[in-house]
C-alpha cells in the first residue's frame, strides 16, 4: 500500500503559516525525516509546491529550492527518480532557468545520446545536445 502526500501539507509545513496546523506538521514531518513513516511524493506535487512558494509567496529561487532538496533528504520521503529532481533544483536554484527546463536537463545528464527537441537556445549552453524539428 501507498502513501501519498498533497501539496497543501508541504505547503503548510514549508511555510507554517496556519499555525494550529503546523504544530502536528511538525511531529508528522519528524517521523518523516527519521523514516519512521513513509510517503511518496509525486513529482506533480514538488513542481506544484514550487509554483505556490514562488508566485503566490513570492520566495525566492534559492530558498524554494534550498528547502525542497532539504525535504528530498528525509528518509521517509520516497520519488522516483530522486537524484535526478535533486539535480533540476540545484540547477533551478543556480541558474536562470525555469523548473521544467531544469528537470529536462537533469533527465538528460549521463545519457549517451543526450538529445532534446526544442526551440529553446537556453539549452545550449547546458550541454544538451537541442534539435529543433
Amino acid at each position: 500500500m501507498i502513501s501519498l502526500i498533497d501539496t497543501n501539507v508541504i505547503l503548510r509545513f514549508l511555510t507554517s503559516d496556519d499555525h494550529p496546523k503546523y504544530e502536528n506538521l511538525y511531529s508528522f514531518f519528524k517521523t518523516l525525516e527519521n523514516g519512521e513513516m513513509r510517503v511518496e511524493m509525486k513529482l506533480i506535487v514538488l513542481f506544484q509546491v514550487l509554483f505556490v512558494l514562488k508566485s503566490y509567496y513570492k520566495i525566492s529561487k534559492k530558498e524554494i529550492a534550498d528547502s525542497l532538496i532539504l525535504l528530498l533528504e528525509y528518509k521517509g520521503i520516497i520519488m522516483k527518480k530522486k537524484k535526478t529532481v535533486r539535480k533540476a533544483m540545484e540547477l533551478f536554484r543556480d541558474t536562470k532557468l525555469e523548473v521544467v527546463d531544469c528537470y529536462l536537463i537533469a533527465c538528460l545528464e549521463g545519457d549517451r545520446q543526450n538529445l532534446l527537441y526544442s526551440y529553446d537556445r537556453d539549452f545550449d549552453t547546458h550541454g544538451i545536445n537541442r534539435i529543433e524539428p
